[in-house]
C-alpha cells in the first residue's frame, strides 16, 4: 500500500515537471476507446521508461550500429529515455494520431541536443510499416494482441534482407506465446515495477548480445 502510494506521488510530481516544461509523456492514461481504435487490434496506450528499461539497455551495450524503433510508442516515454544512448537512430510507431502529436510536440520542445539525438515519429499502423529493415532493435510495451504481434514480428523478420541479429525488449510480455514460433529465443528476464516483468529475446538461438551477460 504504502508502495503504492509512493509510486503515485512520485508519477504526480513527474506530471507537474513535465507541464513546467511544455511536455506531456505521463499524464492520464487513453483507452483505444477513448482515441476512436479497435479494442480487438490495440491495447491502451500508457507511459513506459523508467530505472528498470534504463538496466536492460545498459547491458546491451549499446552503440552507434544500433537502431531501435518503439512499436506503439504512445507519447514518447520511452523514446526519451532510449534517446539518450548512442543509438545511430531512435524512432516510434504510433497508430493514434492523437499520441503521435503529443510525441512530435514533445521532441519538438526538447530538441535534439536535450533528447540526445533526433527523434522520428511515424503515425501509422504498425502493420503497415514498411521500414523495419532499418533497425535490428525493437521495443515493445505489450501493444496489441497476440495475433496482431505475431503478425508484427513476421513482418520485421521478413524485411530483415540483411540477415542481422535482431534484438526484441518486450515490456510485460503479455504474448510471450507468439516469440518462439516466430525465431525469437528469450536470453534474459529483468524485473519491472509492476512485476509483469521485461523479457529480451534474440532471432537467434546463442546470441551474440544478449547471451554474454547471461540470464537474471
Amino acid at each position: 500500500m504504502q508502495s503504492s502510494l509512493l509510486h503515485s506521488s512520485l508519477v504526480r510530481y513527474q506530471i507537474l515537471m513535465e507541464r513546467l516544461r511544455g511536455l506531456d509523456f505521463t499524464s492520464a492514461k487513453l483507452t483505444p476507446r477513448d482515441l476512436g481504435l479497435d479494442e480487438e487490434q490495440v491495447y491502451f496506450a500508457g507511459p513506459s521508461g523508467d530505472r528498470y528499461t534504463e538496466q536492460v539497455f545498459d547491458d546491451l551495450n549499446i552503440g552507434p550500429a544500433d537502431a531501435v524503433v518503439d512499436i506503439g510508442c504512445a507519447k514518447g516515454l520511452a523514446l526519451s529515455q532510449l534517446a539518450k544512448y548512442p543509438f545511430s537512430s531512435v524512432d516510434g510507431i504510433e497508430i493514434s494520431s492523437v499520441l503521435a502529436g503529443i510525441a512530435q510536440r514533445n521532441f519538438e520542445r526538447l530538441g535534439p541536443a536535450a533528447s540526445g539525438c533526433k527523434v522520428n515519429i511515424f503515425c501509422t499502423n504498425a502493420l503497415d510499416f514498411k521500414g523495419y529493415g532499418n533497425y535490428n532493435v525493437f521495443y515493445l510495451y505489450c501493444p496489441f494482441p497476440a495475433d496482431v504481434q505475431s503478425q508484427v514480428l513476421q513482418l520485421i523478420n521478413t524485411q530483415n534482407t540483411a540477415g542481422r541479429e535482431l534484438i526484441v525488449v518486450y515490456n510485460n510480455p503479455k504474448s510471450h506465446d507468439t516469440m518462439l514460433p516466430n525465431g525469437f529465443h528469450l536470453h534474459r528476464r529483468y524485473p519491472d515495477l509492476w512485476g509483469n516483468g521485461i523479457h529480451v529475446y534474440s532471432n537467434r538461438r546463442q546470441s551474440q548480445r544478449v547471451g554474454l551477460a547471461g540470464h537474471r
